[in-house]
């Protein structure tokens, strides 16, 4: 797997987030804070189209994405754009 820095990380999980919102109209600056559904208004088939994205960029195929998705054996709720780089950043050591 690709060994990224965590500054780049960072970038590069906002830069994928901001493509995909791109033409959504959102208000929302994109931010390390944004969450997902509640800030930036994705849907189920948008975090789909999102982990697709963040395994092409950082090259992490079979990181186990479902870890940071689901929870007790439910799909969580939310999440920050920094839960999604600090589970990247524990998956690419």
């Amino acid at each position: 797997m690709q060994q990224a820095s965590a500054p780049n990380i960072d970038e590069g999980v906002i830069e994928v987030v901001k493509a995909l919102i791109e033409d959504w109209g959102v208000e929302e600056d994109v931010t390390m804070k944004s969450r997902l559904v509640a800030d930036l208004g994705f849907e189920s088939i948008d975090i789909i189209q999102l982990v697709v994205a963040l395994e092409g960029r950082f090259n992490c195929r079979g990181v186990g994405f479902d870890r940071l998705l689901m929870a007790g054996g439910r799909y969580v709720d939310d999440l920050s754009l920094e839960q999604i780089a600090g589970f990247l950043k524990n998956s690419l050591k």
